[in-house]
């Protein structure tokens, strides 16, 4: 049975997860304007800002469904929406499936490492995956080390797993276990959170 969420905020030492909005589609359709992050995505992006306000809409209904788990990353001590995290349970129960992408002008900064460490926390802690798996393209190495700092293991390379831009891409594979979460569960674990799960009808 999939968990919505009222309310949700979790905060580390650099970043804070919460909910999309609406208003964040100006930010975010100016940062997703940027060949340098499309690239690196499956989707080949937003064709308006309007089309981002009415996703972020949707994606608002669906994180209290339980469907969707869509977060907004910005600074831990100062809001604006840098980039976006998610987790997605559509292809098997308990396997979270996670994609993000960041803003160019916050790269190097380790933003990335720290939203992927807390939507973990999120994934194991409160929606009981017993896997979390992301796939990112062959020789993206930022997307690939933010992964690895955080425990992920490269399981394999998937030959010609997405088409984009008229070609077969090859991605690499990255799982973390829910047993290796938990031998080192501490260091996931935000520096403060706020969640309220829907209620589910008697």
């Amino acid at each position: 049975m999939p968990v919505g969420f009222e309310q949700i905020n979790i905060v580390g030492d650099k970043v804070r997860l919460r909910p999309v909005r609406s208003g964040d589609a100006r930010v975010a359709y100016s940062l997703l304007t940027n060949d340098a992050i499309l690239s690196n995505l499956a989707w080949d992006g937003p064709a308006s800002e309007k089309e981002v306000r009415e996703t972020y809409q949707r994606w608002a209904e669906q994180l209290k469904t339980g469907d969707y788990y869509p977060f907004a990353i910005e600074r831990a001590d100062q809001s604006g929406l840098m980039g976006c995290i998610d987790i997605r349970f559509s292809r098997h129960p308990q396997q979270a499936d996670i994609g993000y992408w960041l803003g160019e002008p916050f790269w190097g900064n380790g933003y990335m490492t720290e939203a992927v460490r807390l939507i973990c926390h999120l994934s194991f802690q409160h929606l009981d995956a017993v896997r979390a798996y992301a796939t990112v393209f062959v020789d993206n190495i930022a997307s690939r080390r933010a992964l690895e700092k955080n425990g992920f293991s490269l399981d394999g390379t998937m030959r010609s797993h997405v088409h984009k831009r008229g070609r077969w891409l090859d991605t690499w594979f990255f799982t973390l276990l829910r047993t290796e979460w938990e031998a080192d569960c501490a260091r996931f674990t935000p520096t403060h959170e706020e969640v309220v799960m829907v209620r589910k009808e008697e």
